[in-house]
Formats: C-alpha cells, sequence, structure tokens
C-alpha cells in the first residue's frame, strides 16, 4: 500500500515542522490518537482503533528541520514509514506527505482505501489548525 498526500498550509516551513513533529500535538489532529511520548527517538503512541487500545512504537528515521520528518512504525499490525516533507512556496509550506505499508491477507485492498481517507482527513484537519 502507498498513499501520497500533497497540501498547502499558509504557514512558514519551520512553524509546519515545529507543530507537526511536537508529538504533544498528535491527538489534535490525528484521529484515534489519546496520547503520544518522545523517548529517546521515539514516539510511543496510544489510539483508540475499532474499540480497542493500540500501543505503537515508531521510530525517527530521518530529521532535517525544516524540511524532512521521517517515520518508521516498530511494532504495528500494518508496517508502514511515513515521510512528510515540506518546502517553501511563497509565503506558505507545500508539504507532501508519503506513508507506505505492508496490508497482507484478502482485506488489503479495504484497509488501504481506509487508511488513505483517514490520511487525508487526519493532514486536513493539521492544515485547518496550522490556519486557524
Amino acid at each position: 500500500m502507498r498513499a501520497e498526500l500533497t497540501i498547502e498550509i499558509a504557514r512558514t516551513p519551520e512553524d509546519v515542522f515545529a507543530y507537526l513533529t511536537d508529538v504533544s500535538n498528535l491527538p489534535a489532529w490525528q484521529a484515534g490518537v489519546k496520547r503520544a511520548t518522545l523517548r529517546g527517538g521515539r514516539i510511543e503512541e496510544s489510539r483508540s482503533l475499532l474499540g480497542r487500545e493500540l500501543c505503537t512504537t515508531l521510530e525517527i528515521v530521518a530529521q532535517e528541520p525544516p524540511r524532512l520528518f521521517t517515520l518508521r512504525a516498530l511494532n504495528s499490525p500494518v508496517p508502514f514509514l511515513r515521510a512528510p516533507r515540506a518546502r517553501a512556496v511563497g509565503s506558505g509550506t507545500r508539504l507532501t506527505v508519503t506513508a507506505e505499508g505492508d496490508v497482507p491477507g484478502f482485506a488489503a485492498g479495504l484497509v488501504a482505501r481506509r487508511a488513505e481517507k483517514q490520511f487525508r482527513k487526519d493532514f486536513s484537519r493539521l492544515k485547518q489548525i496550522l490556519e486557524s
């Protein structure tokens, strides 16, 4: 599964990067996230998924402020890699986010469509928060 999203945000790349990489902001813009903490280059998050609590550890693979922040899920039911890239466009930011994951089994297509839909909603919420 691969999903890519490009969104323009009327804030500087520094502002977008600062908000995006502050794990305390995750519950505000990512659906289902209850809490997240950063420890030793890893993000530990707890989220609600289909009525169950899911705890995931994400490893920070690359971080180049204010343009790149790459995460890899270490213990997720669906292993994935997510890489937001930001670049200045006029007085704002063009944020391109790529997510790749391995969804096994017969339900792969359904899971991929649902994940991509949620991905778009989450980043639209991020844009709304940053522009308000």
